[in-house]
């Protein structure tokens, strides 16, 4: 087995990168991990990774066969750290149902962006009033999705606060996180140093190591240069530029924008099931699809964001809204995936989808009427998310997640000693713990836990000839 590498550093402190920290520094007893987080506020994981839905689904129905192993092995991950971290005290983790729901009728898909699995048992439910009968909380014509293989919910946020807060405590002395900018990468030693380097005293030797150069946040800061032996790309949807900039091979990655709520449901119209004693709302995910509603947020083909039609800012709902019932008792609705309107028209120099620059421009961009087609897909699925019947808005949340052009995730070496893992899509949170586990394997020079081959990015390079 090679020597296992002194320092690793990750560029992106969200939850592919924590969880990759999180692994390397488990699985090694010597490396060290510095994690640089670009954001101006110092924010760690201010991006998607705190405002995702937090579904995690791991059978293969759920998945395209290039990512089925990987995410077969994420539900082992979700529940080892569940275990090691508490996770079900800390962020909120429970398994979970899924569900199809056809609303106003059934020709209005379910998903934009997810592959969806088979459902059955179908049952139509309606209110009465606005009260639904006892259990239930949405209405429409209900079928059960395919669990198997793990279905489970968290909230993100408090995961990656807890992760990083663990790795800070557990291991002072090997991890740190820093905040600023990678400006430059040096070019890769060469052969004859890397060469003298296995032979030579250490003292003697030339280095072979490169050096990333990082500019720190703080005021009248300097270029530092870090010498490191594995660099992890995990930049999110930013991946792309922080490539460019540091001169590394080009990835085909855009993102998707994703308006999303999170709601405090009015339980006073909630009737508990007379077969339960439990007076909370079922634990489930329902993915829907409302007939009629304005839309086309999506080219359902491409999944591929694009900008609202006047049709739409008039009167539009979200078409296929997602609801996650977390277990703090919030429903997050999410589904609107279309371009804000705010921050001006697309700059030509720009990163795609009005991008920022960096994760503390993106909150500036929430656009009210992408709130608003929420907030009516929201009530046309439950009357117990209408703000007239008193449910209560608690947070009005906006992200980018990242992408690819085939819409699989990108992971593995990149350039030598430099890795990427990055274009989730809306599959982040689910797979980030299982990518983190088998990248921190690749670094470390280990067997891996699963098959990614199909995910390299050199299949983009392969396309093309």
């Amino acid at each position: 087995m090679p020597a296992e590498p002194e320092q690793v550093v990750i560029l992106g402190s969200g939850i592919v990168g924590l969880c990759t920290a999180y692994y390397t520094l488990s699985l090694s007893s010597t490396t060290k991990v510095l994690l640089i987080e670009s954001s101006r506020s110092r924010l760690i994981a201010g991006g998607a990774s705190s405002y995702a839905g937090g579904f995690v689904a791991c059978g293969s129905s759920w998945h395209e066969p290039p990512a089925q192993s990987l995410a077969r092995h994420s539900w082992d991950c979700h529940r080892q750290l569940s275990d090691a971290l508490r996770g079900e005290s800390k962020w909120g983790y429970r398994s979970c149902g899924a569900v199809g729901l056809a609303v106003g009728g059934t020709d209005e898909s379910r998903s934009k962006y997810r592959t969806l699995p088979g459902g059955k048992g179908k049952t139509v439910i309606k209110a009465d009033k606005e009260r639904l009968p006892a259990g239930q909380w949405v209405e429409g014509e209900r079928e059960e999705l395919d669990t198997a293989g793990g279905v489970a919910q968290v909230d993100p946020a408090d995961f990656c606060k807890t992760v990083h807060d663990y790795l800070s405590s557990a291991f002072p002395d090997r991890f740190t996180t820093l905040f600023g900018e990678a400006t430059a990468l040096s070019s890769p030693a060469s052969t004859l140093a890397r060469a003298a380097s296995a032979v030579l005293p250490s003292k003697l030797a030339p280095s072979a190591k490169r050096i990333l150069t990082f500019v720190p946040r703080d005021s009248n800061a300097t270029p530092t240069e870090i010498p490191f032996d594995r660099l992890l790309i995990a930049a999110g949807p930013w991946s792309a530029a922080v490539c460019e900039t540091l001169s590394l091979p080009p990835i085909p990655l855009t993102n998707l924008p994703g308006h999303s709520l999170l709601i405090r449901p009015a339980l006073s119209l909630f009737t508990p099931s007379t077969s339960s004693s439990n007076p909370d709302l079922p634990s489930e995910a329902v993915f829907a699809g409302i007939s009629g509603a304005v839309g086309g947020v999506h080219a359902s083909t491409s999944g591929l964001a694009r900008g609202l039609t006047e049709e739409e800012k008039r009167e539009g709902y979200t078409r296929s809204p997602e609801l996650f019932v977390r277990a703090n008792g919030l429903i997050y609705v999410a589904g609107e995936n279309s371009i804000p309107e705010r921050g001006g028209p697309q700059r030509k120099d720009g990163l795609p989808n009005k991008l920022p620059d960096t994760v503390d421009g993106v909150k500036e961009l929430l656009d009210e009427r992408c709130v608003g087609r929420l907030k009516r897909a929201a009530g046309a699925v439950s009357p117990l998310l209408k703000e007239e019947n008193g449910a209560v808005i608690e947070k009005e949340q906006f992200c980018y997640r990242p992408i690819a052009s085939d819409r699989e995730p990108i992971i593995g070496p990149l350039a030598p000693n430099v890795y990427i893992s990055t274009a989730m899509g809306p599959w982040g949170i689910t797979l980030a713990p299982g990518a983190g586990k088998v990248v921190a394997e690749m670094m470390l020079g280990r067997k891996m836990s699963a098959d990614v081959s199909k995910l390299a990015p050199t299949r983009f390079a392969i396309a093309k000839l």
